[in-house]
């Protein structure tokens, strides 16, 4: 369990610092063999290669100058000032890093020496080549290209079921075919009410009232099937109910959570988006397209 980190926890780590670095003298720091494998095992992971939170980068010292979206990192010879040293301190929130854990007196006093001495760095090497071998995805073996995710779809013949009904849509020939070779009989067909449930459960998450299901009920056409499909496909509800599984997906929160619950007041921007893409009937690739590069496109997708 993560001890809290209070007030008196961080009055007790600076004293040790202070005891540490007068035990050290006016040592110098090094960046190669003390800072970076601190920053390389504490900080890249949210401010790294794979990932920069609050647009800031600690790869590099002219990326730690530039800073994020809360400014500079670094103020080389000022320590007390240095953004990156008052958050693994705990004088700023949220506290670093992000965890819950926190760094050992001997590793802040090391960060607020080698920012003091003027925070000089060991060459600017971005991430280094057998950490990034480590993301790349291994070559794929000829036999696995044999799986069927790999291969080029082909087209089926439609299957005659016995039963004619089941001959009336592709989908239910090859599903009463499939019944079928095992032996087995499909459900009885659902009665109007249990139906028109159904459908507005499964295309709008919402109930229908007692009239649009007498509504349906009353209604003799041979298409009021397929109208009200068309009719809940149209409704706005169509998109919110399905859109929230790819915001689930996508990990869609109105504020970060856990620990340092911030708010995302834009957030929302995206969720609209989303639901309209579903409304819109959007194709797949455009939907991801947009997603992954939607900055380079020339088509605006709006607000």
């Amino acid at each position: 369990m993560a001890i809290p980190f209070t007030a008196a926890t961080l009055a007790g780590s600076l004293l040790l610092s202070a005891a540490w670095l007068e035990l050290r003298g006016a040592e110098t720091v090094s960046f190669t063999k003390q800072i970076r494998p601190i920053l390389e095992e504490r900080c890249w992971t949210c401010h790294g290669g794979a990932m920069q939170l609050s647009r800031l980068d600690l790869r590099t010292r002219e990326n730690a100058l530039k800073g994020g979206e809360r400014g500079p990192a670094l103020v080389p010879g000022n320590a007390a000032t240095s953004r990156l040293f008052r958050l693994i301190s705990g004088q700023e929130k949220p506290a670093m890093p992000m965890d819950g854990s926190h760094l050992s007196a001997e590793q802040i006093a090391a960060i607020r020496d080698w920012i003091d001495q003027g925070a000089t760095w060991g060459g600017d090497t971005p991430l280094t080549a057998p950490a990034a071998a480590m993301v790349a995805d291994p070559p794929l073996a000829p036999e696995a290209r044999k799986y069927w995710a790999f291969r080029r779809p082909v087209k089926s013949p439609v299957p005659v079921a016995r039963d004619p009904r089941s001959n009336r849509n592709p989908i239910d020939a090859f599903l009463a075919k499939s019944l079928e070779q095992r032996g087995l009989e499909p459900a009885p067909e659902a009665g109007a009410r249990s139906l028109v449930r159904r459908a507005y459960l499964d295309l709008t998450g919402i109930l229908p009232t007692p009239a649009e299901i007498a509504s349906y009920i009353s209604d003799s056409a041979p298409d009021r099937w397929e109208r009200l499909v068309d009719r809940l496909l149209a409704s706005r509800h169509y998109g919110e109910r399905w859109g929230r599984h790819w915001l689930d997906v996508a990990r869609y929160a109105d504020s970060n959570g856990f620990e340092h619950d911030f708010d995302r007041p834009n957030a929302w921007r995206y969720r609209d988006y989303v639901i309209r893409a579903f409304n819109e009937d959007k194709p797949y690739d455009t939907f991801l397209k947009e997603q992954i590069a939607g900055d380079e496109q020339d088509r605006r997708t709006g607000e």
